[in-house]
């Protein structure tokens, strides 16, 4: 069974830096150990890939240094990268990741760090993200277990981190981002406590006026959602999409923590909400942010579609005896672990024609999947749902579940709606049978 680690990717801004550049993440191990990676840009939105020995390199476009999160069920590792550094990761004899750069010499020292804290105090990510869903429980109105606190391994990690900066074995920008880390924990822990909450309330307040960096950090984000749903809680007012917005954007004074909650505000609704997205709403988000580059993806989302797709149209003109249509979307991570492997079977199987259709409902999500994977993905194999016409395909498959694999002839008619995925041992065998028919 293969080892699986989570790494995620949450991008720190450097107002300084103008031109694009990149960060590249290299996996240099050659076991059969995959590794997933959960990446943000910026505040637009988690995507995923997966390293592995087919697939051993991202590269992320970024103006910016970024916090590059390994997480898997045990532990929790942050990285910090400076754009064109390539972080090498490997697994040591442990099973913990291990990291260097080969230009800069104090990214192994903060690995070293990160391995020390993890095994002396475990994983408080973990243990956040167990409080997260307690909270979400009880926000649904379902039966929760008290409040998970541990601000004692705050306190330890802290100190921890204070021995390793003063050993100058820590870069100063990740020795400023662990610190705002744990504070912007510690002040979530006394939102959600009722005796400390009032208190956890006034210190966080104090950050609203003037941000800086802290709003780049997701676990500072993640308080100030918290903080802005229990004014909005407390004040009795509506609670649908632009009674929330507007009160976002009237009560917060700092423009770019406006921004950032109407943003996150379409974006949630969007992505995770029925509850639909009306003009009235969008147009005040379009009045009321400043930040462009949060206005350029909203647009794309909402940008009509003129890219119109006959799949018929598409497998027939490639000449190929038969086509397979992976139902995938950026957010899948069952779906973008099979992508390796259908870069392998692409391989193998030349004269099959591989179709990519994409469930998202975020035309700048499945962007950012497409161009971050441009050696699977191109204009001629990737689509998004809305932007298929045949409409008699889709509506016989009714896709309900990804990832989902269907095969067709030559002539785009369905010949196996359920077809195994590619990462599956009979793949090869059951191809080869119909190629011989």
């Amino acid at each position: 069974m293969l080892i699986r680690y989570i790494i995620s990717l949450l991008f720190i801004v450097a107002p300084q830096l103008i031109i694009a550049q990149k960060v590249s993440i290299n996996y240099v191990g050659n076991s059969d150990v995959s590794i997933d990676l959960d990446y943000m840009y910026q505040e637009f939105g988690t995507s995923y890939a997966t390293l592995s020995k087919e697939n051993k390199t991202l590269t992320v476009e970024t103006k910016s240094p970024q916090i590059v999160k390994c997480v898997d069920v045990n532990r929790f590792t942050p990285i910090y990268a400076e754009p064109n550094e390539v972080i090498d990761i490997e697994i040591n004899k442990k099973g913990l990741i291990e990291y260097s750069c080969k230009t800069n010499p104090i990214r192994s020292f903060e690995s070293v760090f990160l391995n020390d804290c993890f095994e002396k105090y475990g994983s408080t990510e973990l243990i956040f993200m167990k409080k997260i869903k307690n909270r979400a429980a009880s926000l649904l109105n379902k039966t929760a277990s008290k409040p998970i606190l541990f601000d004692e391994n705050y306190i330890k990690e802290n100190a921890l981190l204070e021995e390793y900066y003063s050993k100058a074995k820590l870069s100063e920008n990740f020795y400023h981002y662990f610190k705002s880390m744990l504070w912007s924990l510690t002040i979530d822990n006394k939102m959600y406590n009722p005796k400390t909450q009032n208190a956890g309330k006034i210190e966080f307040e104090k950050s609203l006026s003037n941000p800086g960096n802290l709003l780049n950090i997701s676990e500072y984000r993640r308080c100030l959602l918290d903080y802005s749903y229990l004014k909005m809680k407390n004040s009795k007012k509506k609670m649908d999409l632009y009674s929330v917005m507007q009160f976002k954007s009237s009560f917060f004074k700092n423009q770019k923590i406006i921004d950032y909650l109407l943003y996150n505000s379409i974006k949630f609704n969007l992505l995770q909400s029925r509850q639909k997205i009306d003009s009235k709403s969008l147009n005040l988000f379009y009045s009321t942010c400043r930040n462009k580059e949060f206005i350029d993806d909203v647009k794309t989302d909402f940008s009509k579609t003129t890219n119109f797709v006959f799949l018929k149209k598409v497998i027939q003109e490639s000449g190929c005896k038969l086509a397979i249509i992976d139902f995938w979307a950026s957010w899948c991570k069952p779906c973008l672990e099979e992508l390796p492997f259908s870069k392998t079977r692409i391989k193998e199987f030349p004269q099959v024609k591989y179709i990519f259709i994409s469930t998202d409902k975020s035309k700048s999500a499945w962007l950012n999947v497409t161009k971050s994977r441009s050696d699977i993905f191109n204009s001629t194999n990737s689509f998004l749902t809305s932007e298929i016409k045949d409409e008699d395909i889709l509506d016989r498959l009714n896709v309900t579940t990804i990832p989902r694999f269907v095969l067709l002839n030559s002539r785009g008619e369905i010949i196996n709606a359920n077809l195994v995925r590619p990462s599956d041992k009979g793949f090869k065998e059951t191809i080869e049978g119909y190629l011989s028919n």
